[in-house]
């Protein structure tokens, strides 16, 4: 099913978001040996830019807005489930803060794996059953709402609006 223009945007961030899941395996992966600890610490500063210019206002979005419109759209058990994988994904992250990046190896392949998960699970599962069930007026007022609420809480997008 084609993703529903209220909903694109959020699509878009979590493509970034599995960017990162992505650079995180494959900087796992790759980046073994003597340069491993820069390389480490590069991987922990990306995915902390993310989360403190994207994916903390991302996350209040779909809470605030949302998560109450797939609820409404007959989701409630998996909208529960989603807000306790978005708690545990703010643990994560906040422990990759507090870490020292030569210990943030075992920390970025937790943090990217639920990640990727999360949002395969808001793709495929939430968004799908959301456009199944909500009509085009309901997704409308949706997408109003989401696209006047990202631009304040993502900071990625508040700067680049200026």
């Amino acid at each position: 099913m084609k993703r529903h223009p209220a909903l694109v945007p959020l699509s878009r961030q979590h493509h970034d978001g599995l960017a990162l899941g992505v650079m995180i395996e494959r900087g796992l992966r790759d980046g073994a040996g003597p340069a491993g600890t820069a390389h480490l610490k590069r991987l922990r500063e990306q995915a902390l830019d993310l989360w403190q210019l994207e994916y903390h206002g991302h996350f209040e979005v779909e809470e605030r807005i949302v998560f109450p419109a797939a609820r409404q759209a007959g989701q409630p058990a998996l909208v529960d489930t989603l807000v306790a994988e978005h708690e545990a994904i703010r643990l994560q992250f906040e422990a990759l803060e507090r870490a020292p990046s030569s210990e943030a190896g075992p920390l970025l392949h937790q943090l990217g794996t639920a990640l990727v998960r999360h949002i395969r699970t808001e793709e495929r599962v939430l968004f799908q059953a959301m456009q199944a069930a909500m009509d085009e007026p309901q997704l409308e007022a949706l997408g109003r709402a989401v696209s006047d609420a990202l631009p304040t809480l993502c900071l990625s997008l508040g700067s680049a609006r200026g």
